[in-house]
């Protein structure tokens, strides 16, 4: 449930230059209006009413532009990322950013009714070389009586900041990815993973 909708709060936000706490803010406030003027569907960029089927597309098409891919994927594989080749490691972007997609578009749902609050301040670091930014925040989930904490870690990158990682009530979500598989890189090895992920978003 928590990252189904975390499908549908990210989708809301445009990722610019500035503090990406102060465009998580407004785009949600922007969101949050299109909900109550559009009870069927939800507006995206160039206002167009998106409703139906036409809405997991359209989230999967943003998720495909600000997330930087590579960057989770290698946070993904940790220490094996750097056993791969040029070719695999491509390969494996493409076959991750696959599953995520079909995991997380196909449940993008505009009408999802939550609120957010932006209680604390951005937290920068910079770390090895890349400039890391975090936005922490709480979700309340209306119709279910649910609040859990959600921090969004961006990274910069072309003067944009890209979403890299989510933190689920502290638990990164590339932290959960890698567990399961590392542990199955070091069973089965490269094509075992790749067969995983390609039974997965071909199924």
């Amino acid at each position: 449930m928590k990252s189904v909708l975390i499908a549908s709060i990210v989708t809301a936000y445009i990722f610019t230059a500035q503090d990406p706490r102060v465009t998580l803010e407004s785009q949600y406030k922007a969101y949050i209006i299109a909900q109550q003027f559009t009870p069927n569907g939800i507006t995206d960029i160039k206002g167009r009413i998106l409703s139906g089927k036409k809405i997991p597309r359209a989230a999967k098409q943003f998720l495909n532009k600000n997330i930087a891919w590579e960057f989770f994927a290698k946070a993904t594989l940790s220490s094996y990322w750097d056993k791969l080749n040029k070719k695999q490691k491509k390969e494996f972007t493409k076959a991750l950013k696959q599953t995520l997609l079909k995991r997380y578009g196909k449940h993008f749902d505009a009408n999802k009714k939550f609120s957010v609050k932006f209680s604390k301040p951005t937290e920068y670091k910079l770390l090895r070389g890349k400039q890391f930014a975090k936005v922490d925040t709480t979700v309340y989930i209306l119709s279910k009586d649910l609040e859990f904490d959600a921090g969004f870690v961006f990274v910069s990158k072309d003067n944009r900041w890209m979403l890299c990682d989510i933190h689920i009530d502290g638990v990164s979500s590339s932290r959960n990815y890698r567990k399961a598989l590392r542990r199955l890189f070091k069973k089965e090895g490269y094509s075992g993973v790749m067969g995983r992920l390609k039974k997965i978003y071909l199924s």
